[in-house]
């Protein structure tokens, strides 16, 4: 039988290996300079495309520039000119003011959700203020993105953030899973809506079966789940009582019932997620637009599905922040819209727009201002009233005492990213 500790290794190994892989695929065909098809030469010219006007383009290649007109540029199969960008065109004509704005767009997003997080515990009557909602969302995107434990690790430091300003702390770390459950399945939905809608013979209807099959399990686990009568046949009270930590299992399960009893929490949250993403795609499609791809208003709702197909690879068991296997996405779908080099640059530009916008959370983490205010907090979060009170909050949290298993509220932050390692 192997190992926790080996398991972990061989995970660890074949995470690697995989990402190793994509960023290989990935790479083919990226090039350091410009490349340029003409329609009577089999051979592509190189150089460095140095203008581009609607007559054609002009290419400096061993010194000398050399103009040719789009008559005379072979096309792709999508009608597009075959000149294919190298990294150095591709960073060169990048656009800086767009790129700022990108980063401004996408800082937008964090409000929305610190909000939506703040509407999720008020379900479990968890009484957390926005600013600390506000915090706390900054904390766990910034370990999100920086981190290289995953792309969820930041839910984790959140659950256990968000725990030490309730006695409810299981409730607390089940609503951060819930969170992100309901931005999942508020994309899939949106993305799935999108794709039936699109034309029969549209790239976007390649992307349909998969994206309605996604759909189609989410629904039908969600209805297993929650249906009475379903329940009590595949899943019999006594043996939920045999399982180990059978109350925190309950406490879990009666979160998310009580959840799904909030109609109106549950319905603003599902159009709060589909706000923020609108925001998201808004700055990733301004990244594409400064990378000098090919982006407009005809094919925005393809780069909405495509950069959201890439986040939910992100989500996915793989490398560490879907590295290599989010780039790969990219490229398969965008392909008609730029070349491998502008892909890439444009996939980097964005992992850094992303990490700059989380960089608060930093200061978050580092300054511990995502610990409630002196004195801690009880189920509605008012101020525990003596230390004594507050000796037993801590106490709720360590698995001897029946709490939720999380670590106590004094541990660091360096010992809880050890016990998650």
């Amino acid at each position: 039988m192997v190992r926790p500790t080996n398991r972990k290794r061989i995970l660890n190994v074949v995470r690697i290996l995989a990402c190793v892989a994509a960023l290989f695929i990935v790479i083919q065909g990226v090039t350091l300079d410009d490349h340029v098809r003409l329609v009577e030469v089999e051979t592509s010219l190189i150089g460095t495309v140095t203008e581009e006007t609607d007559k054609g383009v002009v290419l400096e290649s061993d010194g000398r520039a050399r103009s040719f007109t789009w008559t005379e540029i072979a096309v792709d199969a999508n009608g597009h000119p075959r000149v294919s960008y190298g990294l150095r065109t591709a960073w060169r004509r990048s656009r800086s003011a767009l790129l700022l704005l990108a980063v401004a767009i996408h800082f937008v997003v964090v409000f929305p959700q610190a909000l939506r997080f703040r509407w999720m515990l008020q379900a479990q009557k968890i009484a957390v203020s926005y600013w600390d909602c506000l915090k706390l969302s900054f904390a766990g995107n910034f370990l999100n993105f920086a981190t290289p434990l995953g792309s969820n690790i930041g839910d984790v430091f959140k659950a256990w953030f968000v725990a030490q300003h309730t006695e409810r702390k299981t409730e607390a770390a089940t609503t951060v899973f819930l969170d992100r459950l309901v931005g999942l399945g508020s994309l899939l939905l949106v993305v799935a809506g999108i794709t039936s809608l699109s034309p029969a013979g549209s790239r976007l209807a390649q992307v349909r079966p998969y994206m309605l099959t996604m759909l189609g399990i989410g629904i039908v686990a969600t209805v297993a789940y929650f249906s009475p009568m379903l329940r009590g046949r595949l899943l019999p009270r006594q043996w939920l009582s045999r399982l180990p930590m059978a109350g925190q299992l309950q406490r879990i399960d009666n979160a998310a019932q009580t959840l799904i009893r909030k109609t109106r929490i549950l319905i603003g949250a599902v159009l709060l997620t589909a706000i923020l993403q609108a925001i998201a795609i808004g700055a990733y499609f301004t990244v594409a637009v400064a990378m000098g791809m090919r982006a407009g208003a005809d094919n925005v709702l393809e780069y909405y599905t495509y950069f959201y197909t890439g986040v939910l690879v992100q989500t996915l068991p793989g490398p560490p922040q879907g590295l290599g296997t989010v780039e790969l996405t990219y490229r398969y779908f965008l392909a008609p819209f730029g070349s491998p080099s502008q892909i890439v640059c444009m996939a980097f530009a964005i992992r850094v727009v992303v990490l700059l916008c989380a960089l608060p959370g930093l200061l978050v983490t580092l300054t511990g201002a995502y610990r409630p205010a002196r004195g801690g907090f009880h189920g509605g979060g008012e101020p525990l009233a003596n230390p004594a009170s507050r000796s037993a909050l801590q106490e709720v949290s360590t698995p001897s005492s029946g709490g939720s298993g999380l670590p106590p509220a004094g541990t660091s932050l360096s010992e809880v990213t050890r016990q998650v390692k």
